[in-house]
Order: structure tokens, then C-alpha cells, then sequence
């Protein structure tokens, strides 16, 4: 972490907390972490045009850890950038409780990546094969609680479906059980890419639980964050796609002009 960027006053300190714009009744409109493009001039941008609440791209915790040249390279803040939520990929209970307590002083919360569905992540067990080893995500879940000792510090977990979506509602409820704060759910499983997504599936997982649930997942444009948040009943929607064309949008005009 650069100290050029850190600054005296914590985010916990500092305006919006995610949980109390979860339960706000409203849409909660999200970035989500996106490589190489959800780093500290991007979310800057987009907090500018109302998006409510940024993630940074995906970190490896093991590597945070271990090395001061891998926390200067991925993890740059300040300020203005707040509500922040930093995600790790991890498979290791402490390396994670040891990357969150790092953050803690500079984010509102961590994410758990349960999603990524790269051969690479999944060979070295994190993202998406994370959906099939709920005792592992309790785990971590309850180590970063244990250390961190900012309760209103959030642990949440970003997964995919299973093809008996059973089996995804009973994750949740686990996750739910040991103290997650949100999740949120892609609409896909683990081996589809392009098909549509299954919105009908976020809809019952939300339906089935008492925290917040967010829907993620081919929304390109606010008005289909607004369709998919009434369709789901979820208390929040993030993409990719959305925030990056808006990004290229502004970039092209200012070329232009």
C-alpha cells in the first residue's frame, strides 16, 4: 500500500456504511471488482456519475501477505474513496484474517471470491470451486470476525449457482449462519459463460434469506440494474460492463473534444 494514498481519517469514520444503504429500501448500484480496470482513478470516476458503493479487483491474499510489493502494486486509497470493499481470493483462513486486518483501517469491509470461474484460480483453490467447500468459507468467514475487532467491519462473499440450486441456498444459509454481511450471486454456474443468466435462481436465494442478497450478472445499463433489482428483489445490483462503457464513454468525449 502506497502512504502517498492512505490517509489519517479511516473509512470506517466516513460517510455511507454499505449495510445501512443495503437496508435503505433503494437500489444500491455497485462496481464490481474488475481487473485492471476497478483501481483507485476508476472507482475516483465512477463515483462521480452515482455509483454507490466500489470494489477493488481481486487480491490475492496470500501474495498481500507475504509481500510489501504486492500490497504497494494492488491496493492504492484515500479519502474520497468510500464506501470501499476490498476482495481477496483466498483458501487459507488465516492468510485471510491476516490480509483483512491490514485493510481494516482503509475499507469498509472485505469480499470473499467464491465466483471466479478461471482455470487458474480454481487450480489453486480459490474463486469458484470455493462454492463446494462451505466449511472452508465458515472458516474464513469466522477468522476474519475473530480478528478484526471493528464489528461494524463487513465480511461478504461473491459465489455462483450449482446446478441444484438446493445446494447454493443451503451455502448461503451457512455463510449467513457464521456472520456474512451480504452476498452476492452471479446467476450462472461454474461451467456456463455466456448463457442467460438465471435471474428466477437469485430471486429464490434472496427470497430464502434474511441478509442482503445482490444480483449480478449481464447488467449493461442502469435502467437493467432497475429491471433485474425488481425481478430479483434484491437489495442491490453489480456488473462490469455498465461502469467500463461509461468509463470508454467519457474517455472517447474527451479525445473528441
Amino acid at each position: 500500500m502506497k502512504s502517498d494514498y492512505i490517509q489519517t481519517t479511516t473509512c470506517q469514520e466516513r460517510r455511507k456504511d454499505p449495510i445501512e444503504m443495503f437496508h435503505s429500501g433503494q437500489l444500491v448500484k455497485i462496481c464490481a471488482p474488475m481487473v485492471r480496470y476497478s483501481k483507485l482513478s476508476f472507482r475516483t470516476l465512477v463515483r462521480k456519475y452515482d455509483c454507490d458503493l466500489c470494489y477493488t479487483p481481486m487480491i490475492v491474499a496470500a501474495d498481500f501477505v507475504r509481500s510489501a510489493k504486492a500490497r504497494d502494486s494492488e491496493f492504492t486509497t484515500n479519502q474520497g474513496d468510500c464506501p470501499l470493499i476490498v476482495q481477496f481470493a483466498a483458501n487459507d483462513a488465516r492468510l485471510l484474517s491476516d490480509a483483512a486486518r491490514i485493510v481494516c483501517p482503509y475499507a469498509n469491509g472485505i469480499d470473499i471470491n467464491c465466483g471466479c470461474p478461471q482455470r487458474w484460480a480454481l487450480a489453486e483453490g480459490y474463486g469458484a470451486c470455493l462454492i463446494n467447500k462451505p466449511e472452508l468459507v465458515r472458516d474464513m468467514v469466522k477468522q476474519v470476525r475473530n480478528q478484526v475487532e471493528n464489528p461494524r467491519f463487513s465480511v461478504s462473499i461473491k459465489i455462483r449457482i450449482h446446478d441444484d440450486l438446493t445446494r447454493t441456498v443451503d451455502l448461503c444459509r451457512k455463510a449467513e449462519a457464521t456472520g456474512v454481511s451480504w452476498i452476492t450471486v452471479h446467476g450462472r454456474t461454474v461451467e456456463e459463460r455466456h448463457q442467460p443468466v438465471h435471474y428466477e435462481a437469485i430471486k429464490i436465494i434472496k427470497e430464502s434469506m434474511s441478509i442482503p442478497i445482490v444480483a449480478n450478472g449481464d447488467i449493461r445499463s442502469l435502467k437493467e440494474a432497475e429491471n433485474v433489482w425488481h425481478t430479483t428483489g434484491t437489495d442491490g445490483t453489480t456488473d462490469y460492463f455498465n461502469w467500463s462503457e461509461l468509463v470508454q464513454l467519457l474517455l472517447c468525449h474527451h479525445l473528441i473534444h
